[in-house]
């Protein structure tokens, strides 16, 4: 939804800069307007002559979007797994609506309002000269701060994402990520055997049995405690298991394989899941809670840990000691520069022991892969959005200011002739759009941080959030445009010699 919701608005922000521009240089067109009004042309049939000429304009759009199409398919494709995004231009009926509709709704946004005002004026206006406008009427600065709000939020898009995936590059997931590799093992007969050839590889530096394992196999479960029932998630662990895996104990103990009452009704628990009984860490233990008409007594809470992606938030987790008959995954360990090594070598052990089996094994970090890969895509994406709209808006801009100066050359000149500075003829071509920036500045922020914060939210369950930085730099990065776009048409202005427009006039 994120792409289409940003497309969408750079369709709109493309539809304004055509009518603002269009709108702000109308005045090449006044004789023209008049003269066809003269000859007999009615204002319907100049209507539709504007709409037309903007309909061709969209139409040539269209099939230089086809083009640019079949170079961006493929690289969107590859961004993300298991996605292959065709377009059958000839045979796709709904394609072809689409393309369809879109003409004609791009043509009555881009073309409507300036086919409507131009044609609407009456010739004996037209040659007297009474109509002027462009540049600084209210409709064009209107698009403009729409551009400009719109900018902001696909910058803002573009920041957010990119800092979102610096984030869960960094992220703590609250246990062993890195140097961790998996065997899923469903012959449990020959569990023993392939533990003890993996034993014998010297980079490895730990390993556990378990049944289920953080991020690829856990159950859901109610568990009641105290009249009150909780949704959590149930994993079945091997004596090792937590310390192998570093997860963080806050109070209590681990499980003790001697004691067999451990395996029986004994459970250690996440802080989230003790906190949803309105316990505190010390409280939750010897609690006793219901699962699967179990009682099971809490002797140790865990601190919470990132069980799955971070598509996902934080959840409440109740693990259980199983025996090694159970086991359906063997967890490795090493050095982080000895992984790969240790990975080729569990290869050559898996086939010693399951010579006819395939290697089903894993790197634990592809949890970190997945989520990092999609929101460093969708970065990307959103990246280029920002750039497309950042140019609308400076070429919009920079027609208006355009106009804007043609305008004011006479002032210009005389104020260049009484000493003027750059600075000053830059304040006063500027000065009747400094309110639209600074409420486009304002709509755009807001805009932004809701609509960057709601699309997180939507694909994450861990996101970085919107941080104040993002916004403030989104408004600097696109002011900064805007200064360097107007900057340079005035800088033109300056440099024009005073009296050579003083002898025009």
């Amino acid at each position: 939804y994120g792409p289409f919701i940003l497309a969408f608005l750079i369709f709109l922000s493309a539809c304004l800069n055509f009518s603002n521009t269009t709108v702000s240089s109308a005045n090449r067109r006044l004789k023209e307007i008049g003269m066809r009004k003269v000859m007999g042309s009615s204002q319907r049939h100049l209507i539709f002559q504007l709409l037309m000429e903007c309909c061709f304009i969209v139409l040539l759009a269209v099939l230089l979007s086809v083009f640019l199409n079949y170079l961006w398919f493929p690289t969107f494709n590859s961004m993300f797994s298991g996605l292959k995004i065709t377009a059958d231009y000839f045979n796709d009926t709904s394609l072809l609506i689409f393309i369809g509709l879109a003409v004609l709704l791009t043509t009555l946004l881009a073309g409507a309002y300036p086919a409507f005002y131009v044609s609407r004026f009456k010739p004996s206006t037209i040659f007297r000269g009474s109509v002027k406008f462009g540049g600084t009427n209210l409709f064009s600065r209107i698009m403009l701060g729409l551009q400009l709000s719109i900018a902001i939020i696909t910058v803002i898009a573009g920041f957010g994402f990119a800092r979102n995936a610096e984030f869960q590059k960094n992220y703590d997931y609250g246990y062993n990520v890195e140097n961790t590799i998996g065997l899923v093992v469903t012959d449990t007969t020959k569990f023993s055997a392939i533990k003890n050839e993996i034993a014998t590889i010297p980079q490895v530096t730990a390993y556990a049995g378990t049944r289920n394992h953080i991020g690829y196999n856990y159950r859901n479960v109610v568990a009641a405690a105290e009249e009150k029932k909780v949704q959590t998630n149930f994993l079945e662990v091997g004596r090792e298991y937590i310390k192998l895996m570093n997860l963080k104990l806050s109070v209590g103990r681990e499980f003790d394989g001697q004691m067999e009452s451990d395996f029986t009704n004994s459970i250690v628990i996440t802080q989230n899941l003790a906190a949803n009984y309105g316990w505190n860490d010390k409280s939750a233990l010897g609690k006793r809670i219901f699962i699967d008409s179990v009682n099971y007594s809490v002797v140790g809470v865990l601190k919470d840990f990132q069980l799955d992606r971070l598509f996902d938030p934080k959840e409440p987790v109740v693990m259980k000691l199983g025996k090694e008959n159970s086991y359906q995954y063997l967890i490795v360990q090493s050095k982080t520069a000895d992984l790969e090594k240790v990975y080729a070598k569990t290869k050559e052990a898996w086939k010693k022991i399951f010579p006819l089996k395939p290697f089903n094994g894993f790197y634990q970090n592809e949890l970190k892969a997945e989520a990092f890969q999609v929101t460093k895509n969708i970065a990307k994406i959103f990246s280029w959005f920002a750039i497309i709209s950042v140019l609308l808006t400076a070429t919009g801009l920079f027609a208006l200011v355009s106009l804007t100066v043609v305008k004011k050359m006479k002032e210009i000149a005389v104020r260049k002739v009484v000493g003027a500075r750059p600075g000053h003829i830059l304040l006063l071509v500027n000065r009747g759009y400094f309110w639209i920036f600074i409420i486009a500045a304002a709509l755009g922020c807001y805009g932004g941080y809701a609509l960057t914060g709601m699309l997180l939210n939507m694909i994450f369950g861990v996101n970085a959030g919107i941080a104040g930085s993002t916004l403030v730099n989104s408004v600097i990065v696109l002011f900064i445009i805007v200064a360097v776009t107007s900057g340079i048409k005035v800088w033109q202005a300056v440099r024009t010699n005073p009296v050579k427009l003083l002898r025009t006039e």
